[in-house]
């Protein structure tokens, strides 16, 4: 029998791997978090940073002890691994988390993005790194430090559209999705990312006009795999990164659509064709901060309304992701009464 293995590493792996796992491979995880519902999907090992200078050849290991392949996730997408990936190559993935390189290709491409400026307001972000983590207002004039980048401030509407590359001539899009941002209900701000949406409802024209420009952007790089591409739609829409890799809207897009999004990767990755459904409904992830500090009581593994799910015994800090919460309907405003409804619950089953 031809077991069919992977090693899933990043930050936060449990979607890539329950996907995987439903997709019928046998999963490693190399991880910080070790969620009690990644348990079900993977044998895991926790980490305490994946950006580590060990964490290639503790991959590679594990790759070459289970004939496996490997799966470059959040906070990993350039890992310098010698084994085979099964995704966008670390190399190419390397000029695009780097986003002074990435917009100045998009700058060359003539596509929009919001411009690099010190002038207030601007938003001050890393270099590296995404979900809205060091992400500031900035409304008095100052050059940004080391590591940091300052940006135009746009005000618009957070999206993404969903991708599927066979290669770079061929890119399928998969679905628009809202990005909740700085949702108060999740107990955040500002600008921290804390879910998504999938499908986000636009005009014919503005969808057409996202759709073609993720496209455009993809067709720059040499991607493999599912990808996505963030913006803020205002006037015309504004690029701000392109994921080369699983993208948090993926619970949403599998509920939505009715499909298993780890498939349709290793098919675009093996070069082969395939259908890509329509949405079917409106599905939500939408992750909940803490704002106390909470000790986990119940074990919630196995509810359908719960995802990321905590230990037993662990201890969450205030302003620490806690869980994701998980709803679908076929109204949008019904998903986020039924998210609400779940976050309550969630405290009531807990506390």
């Amino acid at each position: 029998m031809n077991v069919r293995r992977v090693v899933i590493v990043g930050h936060n792996v449990r979607n890539v791997a329950e996907s995987a796992r439903k997709a019928g491979y046998e999963v490693f995880a190399i991880t910080k978090y070790v969620d009690a519902d990644l348990k079900l999907y993977a044998k895991a090992k926790k980490v305490e940073s994946v950006r580590n200078k060990e964490i290639a050849r503790i991959v590679d290991g594990i790759a070459e002890d289970l004939n496996a392949k490997v799966v470059l996730a959040s906070g990993c997408e350039d890992l310098p691994v010698r084994s085979e990936v099964l995704g966008t190559n670390p190399k190419v993935a390397r000029s695009i988390t780097n986003k002074l390189k990435f917009y100045r290709t998009l700058e060359k491409a003539g596509i929009p993005f919001p411009e690099i400026i010190n002038d207030p307001p601007c938003i001050l972000k890393p270099i590296r790194g995404g979900g809205g983590l060091g992400v500031h207002l900035i409304k008095d004039k100052a050059d940004p430090p080391d590591g940091y980048l300052c940006q135009r401030y746009v005000r618009g509407l957070p999206c993404s559209v969903s991708l599927l590359a066979i290669d770079s001539r061929d890119i399928k899009p998969v679905t628009v999705n809202r990005i909740l941002v700085g949702w108060e209900k999740m107990n955040v701000r500002d600008f921290v990312y804390c879910g998504n949406l999938t499908p986000l409802i636009l005009s014919k024209d503005r969808r057409d006009m996202l759709i073609r420009t993720a496209i455009d952007v993809a067709e720059l790089f040499d991607v493999v795999g599912s990808v996505g591409v963030d913006f803020i739609l205002a006037d015309k829409p504004y690029v701000l990164e392109l994921n080369p890799r699983f993208q948090g809207s993926l619970d949403s897009i599998e509920w939505s659509c009715d499909i298993n999004l780890f498939y349709l990767h290793v098919k675009a990755c093996e070069g082969k064709n395939f259908e890509i459904a329509k949405p079917r409904r409106f599905a939500c992830r939408a992750i909940l901060f803490s704002d106390r500090r909470i000790y986990v009581r119940s074990n919630l593994t196995g509810n359908a309304f719960f995802a990321d799910i905590p230990n037993v015994g662990e201890t969450i800090e205030k302003e620490e992701p806690v869980i994701s919460i998980l709803a679908s309907s076929k109204s949008e405003k019904e998903v986020f009464s039924k998210i609400l409804k779940r976050k309550a619950l969630f405290y009531k089953l807990t506390l």
